[in-house]
């Protein structure tokens, strides 16, 4: 008999090892994600030569300038691709150029020359040094729901700038009730060029909250909103469901995606005309907090489970007499993290490093950008981790 030339068994072998990996993978694909153990792994990082809390706001597209913000100060930094300062400006303040008041989200590269900062009256944009370039203000005293300074949730395309704004019929319907949410829109889009705002996005039809019976808290349709090349996705914090809208029509949904969370505590909305005064246990509700699409026709999502009335009973005392405990408790209950969806099943949180703070910037699931946890790390310098989404 002969034998096998050291070739053709090194041949062998190699079909072999990739059979079998395309067997693995193919059994992987045709696990529901509930069944999945997913983690987040670090495998770069970026340094930056600063002590102090720097969040990461934004990358541009060809990954060679990051954007950053200090949590205390709110002065922004720009920085090459090796963590190298570039520029760093304050222009929270008063005068000619600068935001007053809050910022209501982290700002972003409009491209590769300015910079955009949502703020309380308007869009701010700035250039890469900080100098001031034009801004844009609604002819309505724009409102927001939810301040989130520390999330992204701006949307750029093109010559036009997407951002969850309200306030535009507050003259006729005020800020919340029945008949705003019947008439109102939940996102604002600028055309550039042109200067314009423009409304989008009315609930749409299937939508708890398109509703003229009841009120909802509207800190319960906050909206989040993302995109892919051809796609605006919008969810609403307090309603398990995406939305997807062509860019060319953003009056209704040309897809729609229950979300299976586990447990998704939703709170009852009100009778009467307007909500009105509510406690603090109306905002401990299950919430979408972010969401990005990602390369392989699934969603990236943050979300927390929040609490029932009586949970929220149960443990609020322990809130003054005992907070270490009450913050235990409330991380116990309140699930919290990113999930995977593929728009039927939602993976468990995906478990990452004590090091991964909750900011980050998605590129891909190969590429995730964390802000680091600032109460793990204690360094003279800051640094962002660059992680990935691999299966346990």
């Amino acid at each position: 008999m002969k034998s096998l030339s050291p070739l053709l068994l090194l041949l062998l072998f190699a079909f072999t090892t990739l059979a079998c990996s395309a067997e693995k993978e193919e059994a992987k694909s045709s696990t529901p994600l509930s069944e999945q153990n997913f983690e987040f792994i670090i495998y770069d990082s970026l340094v930056v030569d600063y002590l102090g809390n720097l969040f990461l706001a934004d990358i541009t597209e060809d990954g060679k300038s990051f954007l950053l913000i200090d949590q205390q100060t709110d002065t922004l930094f720009v920085t090459d691709g090796e963590g190298t300062i570039l520029s760093k400006f304050k222009r929270l303040g008063d005068g000619p150029g600068f935001y007053k008041s809050s910022r209501l989200s982290l700002p972003s590269f409009l491209n590769t020359q300015e910079i955009i900062v949502p703020a309380q009256r308007g869009l701010y944009l700035y250039s890469l040094s900080g100098e001031p370039t034009r801004s844009f203000l609604p002819e309505y005293a724009p409102s927001i729901s939810l301040i989130t300074q520390f999330i992204n949730n701006s949307v750029i395309r093109d010559d036009q700038v997407f951002y969850p704004w309200q306030g535009r019929l507050s003259d006729e319907f005020g800020v919340d009730g029945k008949e705003f949410q019947l008439a109102t829109h939940q996102v604002e889009f600028l055309d550039i060029e042109s200067g314009l705002f423009s409304p989008a996005i009315p609930f749409p039809e299937s939508s708890k909250f398109k509703t003229g019976e009841k009120t909802f808290l509207i800190v319960n349709y906050h909206t989040v909103i993302a995109s892919s090349t051809d796609t605006l996705y919008v969810a609403f914090r307090n309603e398990p469901v995406i939305y997807g809208y062509s860019f060319s029509d953003l009056t209704t949904p040309s897809s729609v995606y229950p979300i299976p969370f586990e447990e998704f505590i939703q709170k009852a909305p009100k009778d009467e005309d307007h909500y009105g005064t509510y406690d603090m246990k109306d905002i401990y509700l299950g919430a979408i907090q972010n969401l990005s699409p990602t390369e392989n026709q699934r969603f990236l999502l943050t979300y927390n489970r929040g609490l029932t009335d009586q949970e929220y009973e149960e443990i609020i005392p322990l809130q003054s007499s005992d907070p270490e405990e009450f913050r235990r408790i409330l991380k116990k209950i309140n699930t919290f993290g990113q999930v995977l969806f593929d728009g039927k099943s939602v993976s468990k949180v995906i478990q990452k490093p004590e090091s991964l703070g909750f900011t980050f910037k998605f590129i891909s699931e190969e590429e995730i950008w964390f802000t680091p946890n600032f109460e793990h790390i204690e360094n003279d310098y800051s640094v962002i981790y660059k992680t990935r989404i691999v299966t346990k």
